[in-house]
């Protein structure tokens, strides 16, 4: 299914540097706890324009890219270990080295990458092997854009989660956004501060890096939408049958995928598979939201009998963990944060070391967060997507649809997987695919 790259017509690179120097007191950036845990994986984006009249996209390209490098070098400034120089699992020398940033042009119109049905297409506009890579020997954020021959335009991001999380993605691509469409813009405050609630150590992590992040495997990519009624039935069904009252619609989504992978999962193998599901949870609050960088930790909950996969119990469990997750930090003071969240990393690993046999789920969810709002002066993106072909097997990536109403769901799958849960009559009554 994969997409010559012979349609990459040129490929031009630069190197972006912050708008201005970093001052000498941030030039060493202390990697924290977190950072030292978590893998180097390079989390890819990338959002779609039309072209439309009256936005940059109906300018020449050149003009276009000029103008998206200049407000890139500004919003770095505010995100100066992203132009850094990682040493070792210590700390980042902010030194102000730069980002690289491709422009291509790509020999075929943006629909035909948009209307495949599976997501794989979409490398084209990513920096070549960059996308959920572990060893890249550049910079830390890579940057790309892509020119279709129908005027349509793609613009796309790498950034490697030893220095950020999705919260820190998301605002950054949001702040440059809110740059490129007036340069004047006052940004909120953005500090790097993780080290001072969560200190680096000097311990080997492997122990816990090898089972929290998972190893890059070859996977199918695909998008499904759940919209505002279908979630409203999700809803009714966990209302009825669980003391759950108000599931969220983060909640009721993880539910069903997961168990309705579980469900095709067992109609492969011919019985009931053991699971895990765990998700990435924001740690802002506790943390103050002007904190960047990695502030995250993780939730589980484990499936052993068939019994426990009906979607009003799933979501009754998801619940039981989120609200015993917010107890440990209710409480803590700021100083104990540090080995709350380490009891939680070291505890997930423990339960995938103790549970080999059991099939993982990884979710994150940036519902709230306002991508589709993510404006470079060319208009709304038509499609969002954090998806690539060749990445994390039983990976789910939750953002609100382009409608605002309804969920996206970025999904990646074994092959084997994605095709039984696509066919699956009951994930089909309420997903739909997006493309």
């Amino acid at each position: 299914m994969s997409l010559s790259r012979s349609l990459v017509t040129s490929v031009c690179k630069k190197i972006i540097k912050p708008y201005f120097s970093t001052p000498i007191s941030l030039r060493c950036h202390k990697l924290s706890y977190i950072d030292q845990a978590l893998d180097g994986i390079y989390n890819p984006c990338a959002f779609f324009y039309p072209k439309l009249s009256n936005t940059w996209s109906n300018k020449p390209s050149d003009v276009i890219s000029e103008h998206l490098e200049k407000s890139l070098s500004k919003v770095l400034a505010h995100y100066y270990p992203l132009a850094g120089k990682l040493n070792d699992n210590v700390s980042v020398d902010c030194n102000d080295n730069g980002v690289e940033f491709y422009i291509t042009k790509i020999d075929c119109p943006m629909s035909e990458i948009l209307n495949d049905p599976y997501a794989d297409k979409e490398d084209l506009v990513y920096p070549k092997g960059v996308p959920n890579t572990y060893s890249y020997d550049g910079s830390l954020a890579v940057f790309q854009v892509s020119y279709f021959n129908c005027g349509g335009i793609a613009v796309s991001s790498c950034m490697t989660h030893k220095v950020v999380d999705g919260y820190t993605i998301c605002n950054f691509l949001y702040d440059w956004a809110t740059i490129a469409r007036n340069p004047n813009s006052k940004l909120p405050s953005r500090i790097f501060n993780g080290s001072s609630f969560y200190p680096p150590t000097k311990d080997d992590l492997s122990d816990i890096t090898n089972h929290v992040m998972p190893e890059r495997e070859e996977c199918l990519s695909k998008s499904f939408c759940f919209s505002s009624s279908k979630l409203a039935a999700l809803k009714a069904k966990v209302i009825s049958q669980s003391e759950v009252q108000n599931p969220t619609d983060t909640e009721v989504v993880l539910a069903f995928i997961y168990q309705r992978a579980m469900a095709t999962k067992k109609v492969i193998s011919g019985s009931m598979r053991p699971s895990i599901l765990k998700q990435a949870v924001s740690l802002r609050p506790p943390l103050p939201e002007t904190t960047m960088g990695n502030a995250i930790s993780l939730i589980s909950i484990i499936t052993s009998e068939e019994n426990e996969m009906d979607l009003p119990r799933v979501v009754g469990k998801l619940r039981k963990a989120k609200e015993e997750f917010r107890q440990e930090y209710r409480h803590a003071q700021t100083n104990e944060f540090a080995a709350t969240t380490i009891g939680q990393y070291r505890e997930m690993a423990d339960m995938i070391v103790n549970n080999p046999c059991h099939d993982l789920y990884r979710f994150s969810s940036l519902i709230k967060f306002p991508l589709y709002d993510v404006d470079f002066g060319l208009g709304k993106p038509e499609k969002v997507s954090a998806a690539s072909n060749g990445s994390i097997k039983n990976n789910f990536w939750l953002i609100d649809s382009k409608s605002r109403d309804g969920v996206e769901v970025l999904s990646c799958m074994k092959e084997q997987d994605m095709l039984a849960l696509e066919s699956d009559e009951e994930f089909l009554q309420f997903a739909s695919p997006s493309n």
